[in-house]
């Protein structure tokens, strides 16, 4: 995980919030980013989370934002 159990806690809380207001915002996508890039390295639950946040994207279940 990137850095701590915090980060893995914060990317999970993260997508969820997302998936519940159907909407990420720019603010959120930038956390985001900040959260995945903290030690330069995503691990396997990192990804099933930004997996999670793609297929809901693509799914037409969230919007994106600008």
């Amino acid at each position: 995980m990137s850095g701590t159990f915090g980060n893995g806690y914060q990317l999970s809380s993260l997508v969820d919030q997302c998936i519940a207001c159907k909407h990420i915002s720019q603010q959120e996508y930038q956390y985001l980013a900040q959260i995945l890039l903290a030690d330069g390295s995503i691990d396997e639950q990192e990804l099933q989370e930004i997996n999670r946040l793609f297929d809901a994207i693509k799914a037409g279940q969230i919007r994106v934002l600008h």
